[in-house]
């Protein structure tokens, strides 16, 4: 495949932080308000890490009616979009087809905010696999995934999958697979969902310890 040349993005789909409900299972261990606090201090540290002048940081935000104070609070991105209705699956596609399709963007990354080893160099080299495969997938620990690339639209990768199971990365491939989809795997990451999750990725030096006293 022949990619074109003009810098490739990363939608990065996030909420809103000091309103409704986040990271409800580790708010569960460690209450509203801490789960709320180290929410926001991971998105940061994912969204700095991201810039780069080779990649595009489309801003993808949840509730749309925060669209102004996200904005504010992650400066700098290319491009802000409100998350469309309907559930998570029928949100990545919209944005992608988005990207992909009116802003003509030669490939197209999506990523959560809870994966925080996913920086700029990784979401590059993910792309760099779409010159000989048309999928690119980084699965999370949980058999979820907290990235998947692509050149082209494909729809069916995200109707009807099992959104927060661990049958999300399975579905998902098997999906691609019928569509007759070439995919490639990166190596796998954690996410943050619980407090073993928070505890793995302190420990692993990327969330800060002070973050859950």
């Amino acid at each position: 495949m022949n990619l074109p040349s003009s810098p490739p993005a990363v939608l990065v789909m996030t909420r809103w932080w000091a309103e409704g409900p986040v990271k409800t299972r580790l708010a569960a261990d460690l209450g509203q308000d801490q789960a709320r606090e180290i929410y926001r201090q991971m998105v940061e540290h994912l969204w700095q890490g991201l810039e780069s002048t080779e990649l595009q940081r489309l801003l993808c935000v949840s509730p749309a009616q925060k669209l102004e104070e996200a904005s504010n609070w992650l400066a700098g991105a290319d491009v802000v979009l409100a998350q469309p209705e309907g559930d998570l699956g029928a949100r990545m596609n919209h944005l992608m087809h988005h990207a992909l399709l009116e802003l003509q963007i030669p490939w197209v990354a999506v990523i959560g905010t809870d994966a925080p080893a996913i920086d700029a160099a990784w979401v590059l080299k993910a792309g760099q696999h779409l010159h000989d495969h048309d999928v690119v997938i980084t699965p999370s620990l949980d058999g979820g995934y907290a990235l998947l690339a692509c050149a082209q639209s494909h729809a069916e990768l995200f109707a009807d999958i099992p959104w927060s199971t661990s049958e999300v990365l399975a579905v998902t491939q098997q999906r691609a697979l019928k569509a007759g989809l070439k995919v490639f795997l990166t190596e796998p990451v954690r996410d943050l969902d619980d407090i073993h999750d928070l505890h793995a990725l302190q420990k692993a030096g990327w969330l800060r310890e002070s973050a859950s006293e």
